[in-house]
């Protein structure tokens, strides 16, 4: 497998915003809709954090100014987001696993970032409906960070000392569990 850039690398996107977002036939983002903060810009009525965006090489937000240049990335990568809907097989992926999540959280006041069985099916049947077909949706967790969820594809992993992306051991074996009972299948 390549790895290419999409979307929502890189953003911060709870899976009821991301539910309404598809709902909502997956607009693209305007001025009023990206507010400063808190902590990173904000697409609103979303709730999608944009942590890495709108910034210059200092790593300070500035909206207006790098608008018309993250309008310009954001509006390739949804063409790119929307040519999967050609996908005959496609896995999605949720997780809460960053570790510096909790820093995340307390930057932007979203509080915890805890999936819950509730937004889990509103999600799945928000991209069922968006991509007129049931693709997979893998959610990848901490033990701590799931609430009452019960689902066929979740995988939970064991505490790591990365900051960010994880044991690459542990999502392996995620890939290789969920990808050897598709073996026969073709992803994007």
């Amino acid at each position: 497998m390549q790895h290419v850039s999409h979307f929502f690398d890189g953003l911060i996107t709870p899976p009821e915003g991301l539910a309404k977002l598809l709902d909502d036939g997956f607009p693209l983002f305007t001025r009023e809709q990206i507010e400063e903060g808190p902590g990173h810009p904000t697409w609103h009525p979303y709730g999608i954090r944009f942590f890495h965006h709108f910034r210059g090489e200092d790593g300070i937000a500035d909206v207006d100014r790098y608008f018309e240049n993250e309008t310009s990335r954001f509006s390739y990568l949804k063409k790119r987001f929307l040519e999967l809907r050609n996908a005959q097989h496609l896995l999605f992926v949720l997780s809460n696993s960053q570790n510096n999540l909790d820093e995340v959280a307390e930057e932007t006041e979203l509080g915890p970032f805890h999936f819950e069985q509730r937004h889990l099916e509103e999600l799945k049947a928000s991209l069922r409906a968006f991509f007129a077909k049931d693709y997979d949706l893998l959610v990848v967790s901490h033990e701590e960070k799931v609430v009452d969820v019960e689902y066929d594809h979740l995988h939970i992993l064991e505490p790591d000392s990365s900051e960010w992306t994880g044991d690459k051991r542990q999502w392996a074996e995620v890939f290789r569990k969920h990808l050897t009972i598709h073996e026969t299948l073709n992803f994007v």
